[in-house]
């Protein structure tokens, strides 16, 4: 095996991994192309549209297909078994499969999977534990798991939040005080390659919710705004852009905060409801 070629064990996306590989072979093989690299697959790959529509995410790619790839990518056996379990990662149906993958992929050593460790990705898989974290920015005097219970909206159960206390400081994101616990860092980043099927459920939690707070929480307390609008690709841009710029602001302000004693989310949503051209 080329010692250049993309490492597979680095990748969480197949798709990406395999337009590396294609890249990497065109720079090593002039006459290289999408073309020969799918007739080594099957015949009708190319001619069909199939490995475009593959690569893009609008196809998903069979179990039959998945030995074919390998081979001609000549996977080793480790590297196929990676390859087996990060395609059926990223083409799992809810979140429990993507769990069930996702853990087979991190025992691979030296795989991305591994680096970025259980404990983050089940982080954001549950929106009380960024809720429970943030609460020891308010309180660090209390260690009751039942006290705390009480504080928290929505509803959680004492076993929850003794789960979501052991979990951060797995991820050092607390520290045991003398009566309590401590926040030692204010923000949490995740790779790139790890934020696209996280975003989904995580989301999803707060959007549902935001619904819910309507009817529980007195309108002094919240603050609800929906614009509807026109605007072109570029205006579209520029939003995007603006909301980022927004959240960079908002994080300013927080983290000049030094007496807190709330927590609140905010969740924005910018979605089309035209159909896209």
């Amino acid at each position: 095996m080329d010692k250049d070629r993309p490492n597979i064990f680095l990748f969480l996306n197949y798709r990406e991994f395999i337009k590396d590989f294609c890249k990497h072979q065109k720079t090593i093989n002039r006459s290289f192309s999408l073309r020969t690299f799918s007739g080594k697959i099957s015949p009708t790959l190319f001619t069909s549209g199939l490995l475009y529509a593959i690569l893009k995410g609008k196809r998903n790619m069979s179990s039959t297909l998945r030995p074919k790839f390998v081979r001609a990518m000549a996977l080793k056996e480790r590297e196929a078994q990676y390859f087996e379990f990060l395609v059926q990662f990223n083409q799992a149906k809810d979140m429990e499969e993507k769990n069930h993958y996702f853990l087979q992929l991190s025992q691979f050593r030296g795989s991305r999977a591994k680096i970025l460790s259980e404990s983050q990705y089940k982080f954001f898989s549950n929106w009380y534990y960024p809720v429970i974290w943030n609460y020891f920015e308010l309180n660090q005097t209390q260690s009751n798991p039942v006290e705390i219970a009480k504080k928290i909206h929505p509803s959680v159960t004492s076993n929850q939040v003794e789960e979501a206390i052991q979990l951060l400081l797995s991820l050092k994101l607390i520290k045991k005080m003398a009566n309590g616990y401590a926040v030692t860092d204010k923000h949490i980043a995740t790779e790139p390659e790890f934020r696209g099927f996280l975003a989904k459920h995580y989301n999803l939690q707060f959007i549902q919710m935001a619904g819910n707070m309507l009817d529980t929480v007195a309108p002094e307390y919240r603050q609800y705004n929906t614009l509807v609008f026109s605007t072109s690709q570029r205006g579209f841009e520029a939003i995007k852009e603006r909301i980022v710029s927004f959240q960079e602001e908002l994080k300013e302000i927080i983290d000049r905060e030094r007496e807190t004693d709330r927590i609140f989310t905010l969740s924005m949503q910018l979605y089309p409801n035209t159909k896209m051209p």
